[in-house]
C-alpha cells in the first residue's frame, strides 16, 4: 500500500511543503527538454552533424532523467519519514488531551520505569520522587490544556521543595508551555539546580522508542483522506504561474533566434511559437481580472 503511486505523490507533496506537486514534476520535465534542445542546438553549431547532436541530446536527457528519478525516491522517503512523524505525534497529542490528569502522571510513571527509574513515588500534589542510578529526582507534573501555561509559582513551589530536601536535579514534565516569568526563574537557578523540560515533544520521543504508538500502517487510510489533490486547479496555477513568464520569454527569444540561425529549422519554429502562445496566456491570465473565487447560489 504504501508503495503506491498515489501513496509516492503523498510523501514527495509533504517535502515540497506549499509547492505544487504537479507543478514540481511539469517543472523538471520543461527544464528537461529545454536542456536537451539548447545542447542539440550548440552540438549542431559546433560540428554540424545532426545525428551526433541527437545523440548527444538523448544522453543528456537521459541522464537528467536518472538523476530526477534519484531525487523522487530520496524525496519519497524523506517525505513518508517527515508525514508518518507528524501525523502519529498529532494522534499522540489528541489521545494525551482525553486522558486526565492521574492518567497522565501514570504515563510519566510508567516511561520512567521502563527508562530503568526506580521507586516513583508521590510526595504531594502532582509531585513526585524517584531514583535513578543512586541519584534522586523531583518530578513536577502538569496536565494543562495546549493553551494554558505553567506559572511562575508553580516553577517556585518545586525549586522550593528540591530546596528544603536537598534534590539537586528534577524534571518538569508539562503538556502545554511555560510562561516566561517561569522560564526566567528555570533560568535563574540553573547554576545551582539541573531542572529539565519534559515537554510534548520530549514525551512524543521517548514514547516512540518504547513502541507505544500505532503501527504507521494504521494510519494510510487517515492520510488518504486528508490528502486530496486538486488536479485541474494545480494544472492552470502551474502553467499561468506569473514566476514562469520569465522562462517562457527567455525561451521565446532563443528558439527565435534558433530559428533564424538554423536553416529550414521547422522544429525551432514550431517550439518558437508555442513559447510566444504560452507567454502571451500567461501575461493575459495575471493582467486580467479574473474572479477566481467560484459564487455560491443561494
Amino acid at each position: 500500500m504504501i508503495n503506491d503511486k498515489n501513496m509516492k505523490k503523498i510523501f514527495v507533496k509533504e517535502v515540497l511543503g506549499s509547492r505544487k506537486y504537479f507543478s514540481y514534476r511539469t517543472d523538471l520535465v520543461l527544464y528537461k527538454i529545454l536542456l536537451s534542445i539548447v545542447v542539440l542546438t550548440a552540438m549542431f553549431f559546433m560540428t554540424s552533424d545532426i545525428f551526433l547532436s541527437v545523440l548527444f541530446s538523448t544522453e543528456v536527457f537521459l541522464i537528467f532523467t536518472l538523476i530526477n528519478k534519484m531525487n523522487m525516491e530520496r524525496m519519497k522517503k524523506e517525505g513518508m519519514n517527515k508525514l508518518f512523524t507528524r501525523i502519529k505525534k498529532d494522534h499522540f497529542k489528541r489521545k494525551l488531551s482525553e486522558i486526565n490528569a492521574a492518567d497522565f502522571e501514570l504515563l510519566i510513571g510508567y516511561l520512567l520505569e521502563k527508562e530503568g527509574w526506580r521507586n516513583y513515588i508521590k510526595k504531594g500534589h502532582h509531585l513526585y520522587l524517584a531514583e535513578k542510578e543512586g541519584i534522586i529526582y523531583c518530578i513536577k507534573i502538569f496536565k494543562l490544556l495546549e493553551e494554558n501555561e505553567v506559572e511562575k509559582t508553580d516553577v517556585r513551589s518545586m525549586i522550593e521543595f528540591m530546596g528544603q530536601n536537598g534534590i539537586k536535579t528534577g524534571y518538569l514534565a508539562v503538556t502545554g508551555s511555560i510562561s516566561q516569568g517561569a522560564a526566567e526563574l528555570l533560568e535563574k537557578f540553573n547554576h545551582k539546580l539541573d531542572i529539565r523540560v519534559l515537554d510534548i515533544d520530549e514525551l512524543y520521543d521517548r514514547v516512540e522508542k518504547q513502541n507505544m504508538l500505532p503501527e504507521d500502517e494504521s494510519f494510510i487510510d487517515q492520510i488518504c483522506n486528508e490528502k486530496k489533490i486538486a488536479e485541474k486547479e494545480e494544472v492552470k496555477n502551474n502553467v499561468f504561474n506569473s514566476k514562469k513568464i520569465i522562462l517562457y520569454l527567455a525561451a521565446t527569444t532563443f528558439f527565435y533566434f534558433s530559428s533564424k540561425l538554423i536553416p529550414n529549422s521547422i522544429v525551432s519554429r514550431y517550439i518558437f511559437y508555442y513559447f510566444v502562445i504560452l507567454s502571451l496566456l500567461s501575461v493575459f491570465y495575471r493582467i486580467l481580472p479574473v474572479d477566481k473565487e467560484v459564487k455560491k447560489v443561494k
